[in-house]
């Protein structure tokens, strides 16, 4: 290694490192040392000249883990003055990938998040022109992505590095490429024991069998995991790990994409019949990118995937699914929720395939990429449908169940398709040119009559519903945006619509009264600001069985409650509300004085509430929250810390996220006997400096967040006595904040884990 001597950079950023970039590394993998040493050799040592290292390797190989086990190593996080993560994967978005790696390095402004792409790449060559820089770009499919894509990072001599993982030994070869082994079979053992036994020793009697079955996966990393996840769920019995074994060992071929294909058939058999479709179901998503567990959930439900049971509810149920799938190694955890449990979820490349083809042979789901680019002709693409490329010229007609289509958004309304058989149509957009124009969709509630569930999320409607929507009476699952204002009446036709989203383009996004018609409704999403009319003339909220309640509505966002005579009666037709994202509007009464907080105490099963204030700022405000809540979040109310006691009575409270001066003032004197349950708590965008509190305070705390407190003095010391906390995250507060923390990490014990990322942007 060397030290470069940089010009012009400010003093604070020349040994600073940006942390909090590091991905999260599964637990789970193996140790390559020596092919660790290899790339993190290339990486500091060498000329001064700006390089290139490629990691290439068939698809389950171990590329994405090993760049990420150097990436976070100590020489390589200690080397570089910046380093930056981001991840191509097979549909090429040039914006988003320099905004990915922007934000690795600076605060994304709105003035950054506004810039053309040009700009983007003018932004960041500026700013890593003098610096020793490491950009690590996941997963590069083409030499012209790649070519395109190296012109932004500038070329200097302080040592900068590019570090390449990609399939394609094309790709590779414009790089000085490093070919990733396969596991041997010591190293294939370790890592079937560590997944099956967590950590544990293997039993005796398991070890001789368990060593063939680990040989039997022939290197390959995904095929071991694939395979440990048959045998966890398997009793740990030799005769049964045998009658495994011999099948396995008698059908195994010598090709490694056959013989992981064979290890997934037997995870897939192995699957209880209700896992197996939603299992194919992920063949649906594009690559490389996290799936929102919510999203899928929802699509799960409205495709029938899910079994009702009396027990529990369908999105439960779903979950239960989802964490099996994890459990058998099939899917992979990728983000928790911040009260537990499942917030994104992905699919390694291999399973991901797996399911695609799976799901082509058993008709269950249909995908089709249309385009004329030759760019698009890509091995691994056609592998896997090469019979599904549709010319965009071309009027099509399908007979499938399910249609998946990743095409240009003109492409897909130039072809117009038409599916009478059709029950469902997903569509993923494979470019970002041209987002914002608006297109007519209108052909679609003609040419597909029988749709159940419909995505459109990612194609812009324009100024209004189209024409002929409210045909579509089996209509469950609706995704839509758009520069939408007005939401048609007609819309009350779909009377067996589960989920509806709407991605309001403009803001503002005007719910009709009828929307009170659609009795099975369990799901409204509608960004930015939904706005639902009360029509009195139509409504009645005295007596019983009301036919305006909404009883199966369990989440609504973002609603729009400007405080008025009638707003708790708006809120009584939600008996059964669990989630609520809404914004809080102050406005005056008869008499011309402000109201106050409306009660939220009617929606007595709400568990999580995200809330937001517009107005002046209150002095008072009479929170009347319903005891069920287990999580909060709020911004803007600019309250005075002395009323926060009316949340720290919460006894359910689970998780506290105080955003954007929700409260106001230099002073927060936490109050013994408050917050008892609280186990996550997030504080961003604040003007405290001195937070007194100690370790009584927060018994139960596992989880403390703080972003973007300019003013913080110190954290309590004495944080580091909860038994209970497991992270502490310091991000872009101030220097007195981070030496704070720092001093915390010496006196802390190897369970917490406390992370610092400054802030620093460069002037340029």
């Amino acid at each position: 290694a060397y030290d470069v001597k940089v010009h012009n950079i400010p003093q604070s950023l020349r040994h600073k490192v940006t942390r909090a970039s590091t991905p999260r590394i599964d637990d789970s993998v193996l140790s390559l040392n020596d092919e660790q040493t290899l790339i993190i050799d290339r990486l500091v040592g060498g000329h001064r000249q700006r390089d290139i290292v490629s990691i290439v390797g068939m698809p389950g190989i171990g590329k994405t883990t090993l760049a990420k086990k150097v990436y976070s190593s100590w020489t390589v996080v200690h080397h570089f003055h910046i380093r930056a993560w981001c991840c191509v994967g097979e549909v090429y978005r040039k914006r988003e990938l320099l905004l990915e790696i922007l934000s690795h390095i600076i605060v994304l402004r709105e003035n950054i998040l506004g810039m053309s792409g040009e700009d983007l790449e003018i932004k960041l060559r500026q700013l890593l022109l003098k610096l020793k820089y490491l950009i690590v770009i996941d997963d590069m499919w083409s030499t012209e992505a790649w070519n395109d894509l190296q012109t932004s990072l500038p070329e200097n001599e302080n040592g900068s590095r590019i570090l390449i993982t990609s399939r394609s030994e094309h790709v590779g070869l414009k790089a000085e490429a490093h070919c990733l082994r396969l596991l041997s079979d010591a190293e294939s053992w370790a890592l079937l024991q560590m997944k099956i036994f967590d950590g544990e020793s293997c039993p005796k009697e398991l070890i001789e069998v368990g060593r063939k079955i680990a040989k039997k996966c022939k290197g390959l990393a995904l095929s071991v995991v694939a395979m440990a996840g048959i045998l966890k769920r398997t009793d740990k019995l030799e005769n049964l790990w045998m009658d495994i074994a011999k099948d396995l060992i008698s059908q195994v071929v010598d090709d490694p994409h056959e013989q992981c294909r064979y290890i997934l058939e037997q995870s897939y058999k192995f699957l209880p019949e209700n896992l197996k479709a939603c299992f194919l179901y992920f063949g649906a998503f594009p690559e490389d990118q996290e799936i929102p567990v919510k999203k899928l959930i929802r699509l799960w439900i409205a495709e029938g995937l899910v079994e009702k049971t009396w027990l529990k509810s369908l999105e439960e149920l779903a979950e239960d699914y989802l964490e099996e799938l994890i459990g058998r190694s099939l899917i992979i955890f990728a983000q928790p929720r911040s009260r537990g449990g499942l917030k994104a979820c992905r699919v390694h490349d291999m399973l991901r395939y797996f399911c695609r083809l799976k799901a082509k042979e058993d008709n269950f789901l249909r995908l089709i990429t249309m385009s004329n680019d030759s760019s698009w002709s890509l091995d691994d693409l056609y592998f896997l449908v090469n019979d599904n490329f549709s010319n965009p010229s071309s009027h099509q007609t399908y007979e499938d169940y399910r249609l998946c289509f990743y095409s240009k958004r003109n492409h897909f309304i130039q072809s117009r398709p038409s599916g009478t058989l059709v029950h469902s149509l997903l569509f993923f957009a494979i470019n970002d040119m041209y987002a914002r124009s608006s297109y007519d969709i209108s052909f679609i509630f003609s040419n597909f009559t029988r749709l159940k569930v419909l995505d459109l999320e990612l194609i812009n409607i324009g100024p209004s519903f189209p024409i002929g929507i409210e045909h579509m009476l089996l209509l469950k699952y609706l995704a839509v945006s758009g520069d939408v204002e007005y939401v048609p009446s007609s819309i009350a036709k779909l009377s067996n619509l589960e989920t509806f989203v709407l991605k309001g383009l403009k803001g503002k996004v005007n719910l009709p009264d009828t929307i009170w018609d659609l009795k099975c409704l369990r799901h409204v999403q509608v960004t930015d600001v939904a706005i639902m009319s009360l029509n009195g003339t139509r409504l009645s909220f005295h007596g019983s069985g009301n036919s305006c309640l909404l009883d199966c509505l369990v989440t609504l966002s973002t609603l729009f409650i400007p405080y008025r005579d009638d707003t708790i009666n708006m809120l009584k037709m939600f008996p059964n509300l669990r989630k609520l994202g809404c914004i809080f509007s102050e406005s005056l009464d008869h008499f011309g004085s402000y109201n106050l907080f409306p009660r939220l105490d009617v929606l007595t099963h709400l568990e999580s509430l995200k809330i937001s204030y517009t107005g002046r700022a209150l002095s008072a405000a009479e929170f009347i929250f319903p005891l069920s809540l287990k999580k909060l979040t709020l911004s803007n109310f600019r309250l005075p810390w002395s009323h926060i006691s009316i949340i720290g009575r919460l006894q359910n409270l689970k998780v506290l996220k105080l955003l954007s001066n929700a409260y106001d003032g230099e002073i927060w004197d936490m109050v013994e006997g408050e917050f008892h349950n609280l186990n996550f708590l997030k504080l961003e965008n604040l003007n405290v400096s001195k937070w007194n509190a100690s370790s009584d305070n927060l018994p139960n705390l596992e989880k403390l967040l703080l972003r973007n407190c300019k003013h913080l003095e110190e954290v309590p010391s004495s944080f580091v006595e909860i038994c209970t906390l497991k992270m502490i995250e310091v991000k872009w507060c101030g220097q007195s904040a981070e030496d704070s923390v720092r001093r915390m990490r010496d006196e802390a014990d190897e369970f917490l884990n406390i992370i610092i990322t400054s802030d620093f942007e460069l002037s340029l």
